[in-house]
This record gives structure tokens, C-alpha cells and sequence, in this order.
């Protein structure tokens, strides 16, 4: 059995808990959005619900590390989903405003250590020649899950569909249950497992996390008022759109696969390369045909979202097993960063330029990322990156 297939077999339970989560995070910001506009809290209400999401998502991601590293994965999973389903179910409870303030935060941190479970507990249980793969299947699964997850808010009532939300997020422990799960005791290394620490010692890896999120929520943000400035009609824009967000889903495996053969920050500045030539010609050639804009389009958002993936793993390379946890902290606290400037900033470039400057950022972000993976390879002295020999070599 190769080393890739047992790491998989290691992992594949987590494989199959991933959509669940993901189908119901895609499901409930529509569904929280518009049955927020039906009780009629108004737009600045439901602006104030999503940033307290957030807010809770980026409070989950700096504490929940302590929580896991007391409890081990499985309990630690178990009380995220189960805090998550509860969140939920408590939506269609009451139509109190400042409940539902209250619920929308405790989703968010439920959302920030789920992530810190399962991107840690992953990345532990790869290896330096299968974590890019290992780890870009599962990032595979969670953002199909997400983009097909509003499609869920057609099946009944909105009461109904929070009620089957909230049962799929419990649902997820279930498989996780079953997975092997790496030590959180094992041997000692020179490198401390303090954030801070690893923040100094991979600014530029980690900086490129950071490029991720700019990247992520950027397309999520604004791919459809983009789109919709360069003259495309309603069925063009739900197909630009849909291709862009499910294109890192498709394009995550094969770079996966890239960094585990030739490394991760040549990987970076292989596809931030690709992805900046794509944004430049299409900032360029504008007015372009649909094809030729949805094509760059899907090489430039593809090659860019993957970033916060290549880099953890490049962390979590150097530092190993025992330190994947605040490594996991880390790259989120930086990720999370990245989306919370992103759409404002790329909104900014487009009022500059026009719908041209959507792209003109992002081409600056790719750029910016190709310097930091440069400046990683040369400047990293505490933990340099060096693959290790494929098996058999």
C-alpha cells in the first residue's frame, strides 16, 4: 500500500464528515439573510448579524486550540458540532433580534474551532510527501459542500430547513467518531508551540495564508457585482459566479499534489504566477467575450484560494505533529485577516478603476504572494523549507 493511499485510509472518515459542515454553513447564510429581511430587522441588522460571525469565528480560532489540546480531536469535535446544531436549531425558536445576535456569534465560534479541529487534525495525519494532497481533498469537500449548500433553502420552510441544518451539523460527529486520531504528546521539538513564536519565525508563510483570504472572500464577495458591471445577464452571472467558487474546489488537488512533489512555496509561486498573468489579461482585455472572461477567471480564482492550504501545510511540515495546533491557529488568525480587508479593499479598487480594478488587486495579491514565497525560500533561516526524498530515493 503506497504511503499516500494509508494516510488516506487514516483520514477518510474526516473525508466524510467534511460535507456536512460545509452544506450547512452554505445553506444558512442565505437562509439567516432572508428570513432576517422576513422578520424585518433591515440590512444594517443583518450586516451586524454576519459580522458577529465572524467575530465569533475569529474568537473560536484564537481560543479553541486550548480546549483541543485539553480534550483531544474527538471530544473537542463533539462540542463544536453539537454547539453549532444547537446555535442553529435556537434561530427558529424566537424572532427576538438580540437572540439572534447572540446565536449568529456562538455559530461563528463553533464555526472557528471546527476549523482548528479538523485543519490540525488533518494536516497531523499527513506526512511531508501526502499532506498537500491529503490535505487539498479535504478542502475539495468542504468547498463543494459550501457552494452547494444554498441549494438546500428550497426544500421547505425556512423553520424547517434550520431544523435540517441544525441536525446535519450534529450529524457530522458521527464520522468523525471513527477516525484515528494523531498524538497530541508526541516528541519534543526545538520550535515552540507558542503563535507568536510561529509568527515570527514564518512571516512570509504565513503572509501568504493571508493572500488566501483576501483571495477567498474577495470572489465571494464581490464575483457577482464584477460581473454584473461588465454588462453579463442574470443566467451568465449565476454561471460566472458558480464556476468561480467551485474552481479552487477542482484546482486544490492537483497544486496539493505539486507542493508534495517539488514544494510548497514553489508551488506558490507556480500558481500565483498563472493567477497573475490571468488577472492582468483580463483587467486588459476588457470588453472580452463570457468564455474568454470566465476562463481567466476560473485560472485566477482557482490558483489563488488554494494559498491558506499550501501554506499550513508548509508550516506544519517544518514544526510537525506536536506543534500542528497552534500552526492551525496561526494560519486561520492570518487567514481570517486577509477576508476581513479583502472585499473592502478590492471593492475600493473598483471604484478607482472600474470593474477593471476587481482585477488589478488581485493580481497585485498574486504578485505580493509570489514575493513572499521568494522571500520564505531565501529568508527563512529558523526552519527552512526542504523537502524531504520521495520514497524509494
Amino acid at each position: 500500500m503506497s504511503d499516500f493511499s494509508m494516510m488516506f485510509r487514516r483520514a477518510g472518515w474526516l473525508l466524510v464528515a467534511a460535507p456536512f459542515f460545509g452544506l450547512s454553513t452554505g445553506a444558512l447564510f442565505p437562509l439567516v439573510a432572508l428570513e432576517l429581511d422576513r422578520l424585518g430587522f433591515g440590512e444594517t441588522f443583518v450586516g451586524s448579524a454576519t459580522s458577529l460571525y465572524y467575530a465569533g469565528s475569529v474568537t473560536g480560532a484564537l481560543t479553541y486550540g486550548w480546549i483541543l489540546n485539553r480534550i483531544g480531536y474527538k471530544p473537542a469535535f463533539f462540542i463544536t458540532a453539537a454547539l453549532a446544531g444547537a446555535a442553529t436549531f435556537a434561530l427558529a425558536q424566537s424572532d427576538n433580534p438580540y437572540v439572534w445576535l447572540g446565536l449568529r456569534y456562538l455559530g461563528g465560534y463553533a464555526l472557528g474551532g471546527y476549523y482548528i479541529v479538523v485543519d490540525s487534525w488533518v494536516s497531523a495525519l499527513g506526512t511531508r510527501q501526502t499532506r498537500g494532497r491529503l490535505f487539498a481533498s479535504f478542502e475539495t469537500l468542504r468547498l463543494l459542500a459550501t457552494a452547494i449548500g444554498p441549494s438546500l433553502i428550497v426544500v421547505g420552510s425556512a423553520t424547517e430547513n434550520i431544523t435540517l441544518i441544525a441536525f446535519a451539523y450534529a450529524l457530522s460527529f458521527a464520522p468523525a467518531l471513527l477516525n484515528v486520531t494523531p498524538t497530541l504528546q508526541a516528541r519534543g521539538r526545538k520550535l515552540s508551540g507558542d503563535v507568536a513564536g510561529l509568527v515570527r519565525c514564518f512571516p512570509f508563510a504565513l503572509a501568504v495564508a493571508f493572500c488566501g483570504g483576501i483571495a477567498n472572500a474577495s470572489f465571494y464577495g464581490l464575483s457577482a457585482v464584477y460581473a454584473k458591471a461588465i454588462g453579463f445577464d442574470t443566467a451568465q452571472i449565476a454561471l460566472f459566479v458558480g464556476a468561480v467558487l467551485v474552481a479552487p474546489a477542482i484546482i486544490s488537488i492537483p497544486v496539493g499534489a505539486i507542493g508534495d512533489r517539488f514544494g510548497r512555496m514553489r508551488t506558490v509561486m507556480l500558481i500565483a504566477g498563472c493567477s497573475a498573468l490571468a488577472c492582468g489579461f483580463t483587467s486588459i482585455a476588457q470588453p472580452a467575450t463570457f468564455w474568454i472572461t470566465l476562463v481567466m477567471s476560473v485560472v485566477s480564482g482557482g490558483c489563488l484560494v488554494p494559498l491558506y492550504a499550501i501554506s499550513l501545510s508548509r508550516v506544519v511540515d517544518a514544526v510537525g505533529e506536536r506543534d500542528a495546533i497552534p500552526a492551525t491557529t496561526a494560519g486561520l488568525l492570518v487567514y481570517n485577516m486577509g477576508a476581513f480587508c479583502g472585499p473592502a479593499l478590492a471593492g475600493l479598487a473598483m471604484e478607482w478603476n472600474g470593474p477593471a480594478g476587481f482585477y488589478i488587486f488581485l493580481g497585485a495579491v498574486a504578485l505580493f504572494a509570489i514575493l513572499l514565497a521568494n522571500a520564505d525560500m531565501r529568508l527563512a533561516h529558523c526552519c527552512p523549507e526542504a523537502p524531504e526524498p520521495m520514497p524509494g530515493r
